[in-house]
């Protein structure tokens, strides 16, 4: 299958979907990453999209850039086509994506635009990151095996590391307590979730 998983900004996707992510590419599935902003007002943009390409070579991805400025994602034609134009290039069978609900603009902006861009898409789930708001996960997936590499994924954005606004926080710490979390509610240690969109049962017959 080919996997599109998009992101506002460098790190939120291995955040929200760094397990499923790895365990489909060590599955053999192609996997494509479209982060649509460069992270500038959370760090240096320059060395947060090396850190995006460090995290890309580990899951062999092909990476796209949405040429957006951090915290300016506005839902609109513009976003939609950056969308678009990617969907058309991948071909996508999955498309994963920043949740609708979310304390931060460009997460709920893109939410959006993938909502209208992926429209006649048969398969499209959200993940969380840190900012989500009213998340309540109906998919969920066990990444016991692979949490290792998810910790791997998140490490290679280094300069965010320590960013969490919470004293003596990691991001590392604070994906595996979510992981935990949602582990707990699938009844395995460690899980991603996801709330779908739209999601066919066929998928399972392509693994």
């Amino acid at each position: 299958m080919k996997i599109l998983a998009i992101g506002a900004h460098p790190d939120d996707i291995e955040f929200g979907c760094g397990g499923v992510l790895y365990k489909l590419f060590k599955d053999n599935h192609k996997i494509n990453l479209l982060v649509i902003t460069k992270g500038n007002v959370g760090g240096n943009s320059d060395e947060r999209w090396i850190e995006q390409k460090k995290s890309a070579a580990i899951l062999k991805a092909s990476l796209f850039y949405g040429n957006f400025e951090d915290t300016d994602v506005n839902m609109g034609r513009e976003l939609i086509q950056v969308i678009e134009k990617t969907l058309n290039k991948v071909k996508p069978d999955i498309i994963l994506a920043n949740y609708l609900e979310d304390t931060h603009q460009d997460h709920r902006n893109l939410a959006k635009a993938v909502e209208t861009a992926a429209r006649y898409m048969k398969n499209i789930l959200f993940y969380e990151v840190p900012t989500t708001l009213n998340f309540l996960p109906t998919v969920f997936f066990d990444i016991g095996r692979v949490m290792p590499k998810k910790e791997q994924l998140l490490k290679c954005h280094k300069s965010q590391v320590y960013k969490t606004r919470v004293k003596n926080l990691s991001i590392i710490e604070s994906a595996k307590s979510a992981a935990i979390f949602r582990g707990y509610q699938n009844r395995v240690k460690y899980a991603e979730a996801f709330v779908p969109q739209r999601l066919s049962l066929e998928l399972l017959l392509k693994r």
